[in-house]
C-alpha cells in the first residue's frame, strides 16, 4: 500500500500554489497551499507535511529566517524543503543551501518538474 505523502506549498501566487495543488492531487499526494508564513508555520505544526515548496519570495526578506528556524528543530529534520526560487542571481544557490533547502527550481519552473523532484524524491525515502 502506497504512503500519501503530504506537501505544504507556500506560494505569493495564488494561481500557481493553487496549480500545484490540483497537480500533486491527481498524482496522489495530498497538498494544502497558504499564501504566508504565519499559515504555513500554522499546517507545520499540526498537519506534519513530508515536504514544503516555498516561494523564496516569502522567506528572503528575513534572510529565510523561517527556513533557518524551521530546520533548527530536530522534528524537522525529514522534511524536505524545496525552494522555489527566482531568477538569477536574486537567489544565489549557496544562500539557500546555507539556508537549510534541500533543492530549488528556478523560475520559470514547468510544474510538472516539481513533481517529478517530488517523485523521485520519495521513491528513495
Amino acid at each position: 500500500m502506497k504512503v500519501s505523502r503530504r506537501v505544504l506549498i507556500g506560494h505569493r501566487d495564488k494561481a500557481i500554489g493553487e496549480s500545484l495543488v490540483l497537480l500533486l492531487s491527481l498524482k496522489g499526494y495530498d497538498a494544502i497551499y497558504v499564501v504566508d508564513l504565519h499559515k504555513l508555520q500554522s499546517f507545520l505544526t499540526w498537519w506534519r507535511p513530508h515536504a514544503i515548496l516555498l516561494d523564496t519570495r516569502l522567506d528572503s526578506v528575513s534572510d529565510y529566517g523561517f527556513t533557518r528556524a524551521l530546520r533548527a528543530e530536530p522534528a524537522n529534520a525529514d522534511i524536505l524543503m524545496l525552494a522555489m526560487s527566482n531568477i538569477w542571481p536574486l537567489d544565489p544557490i549557496g544562500p539557500l543551501k546555507e539556508a537549510g533547502f534541500d533543492g530549488h527550481c528556478r523560475r520559470p519552473c514547468s510544474l510538472w518538474r516539481v513533481a517529478d523532484i517530488l517523485e523521485e524524491y520519495f521513491v528513495h525515502a
